[in-house]
């Protein structure tokens, strides 16, 4: 069986999906691996890299006529590279449903099957495949390194012959895997920070990495969560919780926002009147813009000035520090390739498992999930 990888077509994605040490462990296990000429280049992977780990490099039409798998980061194959796959071809990569649906209807066709981790079910049997958290834990790290940059100011507090510096601000809306990393990260460049989340139990992790929770009041109005993520709340809780995120907001240097509900639209959670009472020279980070963003005002991919305000809504982080996303997502997809590999080597396409039936929006060339 041929496993492959394609240079990454979208403008802004510099990551490969598989690396050279995955690529090794493919090869051990039997599989022929092609990889298309400087796919890894970006990552800083060389082609040599690729061979001395036992790859074939390949031009893009010879993959798209014999891969039997082929994996992608984000990229989708479109006309007329998609006539050119075999019968049977399986594409796996995060295709983000949400946002390509009509992309990916074309590729509904000719017996293609497609699997798109983005679904994944967040179950411990598939945290080794979690592409999602591995590729939003390094989100969340360089949204703070990006602030930073940005920043005109020290974040550290320093004491030296000619003053003190006091530390900055820092405040983190959601505490999720991007969130929880954007906490730490800011602690360790000495920032004071605080977190937001509307989920209660995430408190402890949150006053565990150093940072003060911000509450909406005393009373805990919402119940324990069964889902990682944020749920929608009531329109009283919004209220309360506009009115607290601005009284905190205000005071803050930076703001960095995470929260978002998967499918749907991101919650707003800071307002311009909040940017307008900022100080100046304050720097929002919104890394829900793809989903209509958490602040006010973000240009998903942009840097705009607001009210003396800096907001930038970057559009791919992870691909910023692509060698380490590469290997992280390299990673989770080998395990999951690797956990429906039959004794004759080939993928079971054909496997009763939450995980497959989860991912796999295209069988055989029908839609079975819609989106």
């Amino acid at each position: 069986m041929i496993i492959a990888t394609l240079k990454e077509i979208n403008e802004d994605e510099n990551r490969v999906a598989i690396s050279p040490d995955i690529c090794k462990q493919y090869c051990k296990k039997g599989f022929s691996v092609y990889i298309e000429k400087n796919s890894g280049l970006k990552s800083n992977f060389l082609d040599i890299d690729y061979q001395n780990s036992g790859a074939k490099i390949s031009e893009k039409n010879e993959i798209l006529n014999q891969a039997d798998i082929i994996l992608s980061v984000t990229s989708i194959i479109k006309l007329p590279e998609l006539n050119k796959l075999k019968k049977n071809t399986i594409l796996v990569g995060t295709y983000n449903p949400y946002e390509n649906s009509k992309t990916l209807n074309d590729l509904a066709c000719d017996n293609i099957s497609v699997i798109t981790l983005d679904f994944l079910p967040r179950i411990s049997r598939a945290q080794s495949m979690d592409v999602l958290s591995s590729q939003a834990n390094l989100a969340g790290y360089k949204a703070v390194i990006e602030a930073s940059s940005i920043f005109k100011k020290a974040m550290p507090m320093m004491m030296t012959a000619a003053g003190t510096i006091i530390p900055a601000k820092c405040l983190i809306l959601g505490a999720g895997v991007a969130g929880l990393q954007a906490i730490a990260t800011a602690k360790r460049l000495g920032c004071v920070v605080y977190a937001f989340d509307v989920r209660p139990e995430v408190e402890e992790q949150v006053k565990s990495l150093g940072a003060k929770f911000v509450h909406i009041n005393e009373k805990k109005e919402i119940e324990k969560s069964h889902s990682v993520y944020a749920e929608e709340m009531s329109e009283d809780y919004n209220k309360k919780q506009a009115e607290k995120i601005h009284e905190v907001g205000k005071e803050m240097d930076i703001i960095i926002s995470t929260a978002l509900i998967p499918g749907k639209k991101a919650p707003l959670l800071i307002k311009a009147n909040t940017i307008k009472s900022m100080k100046n020279g304050s720097v929002l980070i919104d890394l829900a813009a793809s989903a209509g963003g958490n602040i006010e005002g973000s240009v998903f991919g942009k840097k705009v000035s607001i009210e003396n305000t800096i907001l930038y809504a970057p559009s791919n982080l992870p691909s910023l520090i692509p060698y380490d996303a590469s290997l992280l997502y390299s990673k989770n997809l080998f395990s999951f390739v690797t956990t429906f590999i039959n004794e004759e080597k080939k993928f079971n396409i054909d496997e009763e498992d939450q995980i497959l039936s989860d991912t796999l929006i295209i069988k055989n060339g029908k839609k079975v999930i819609s989106f």
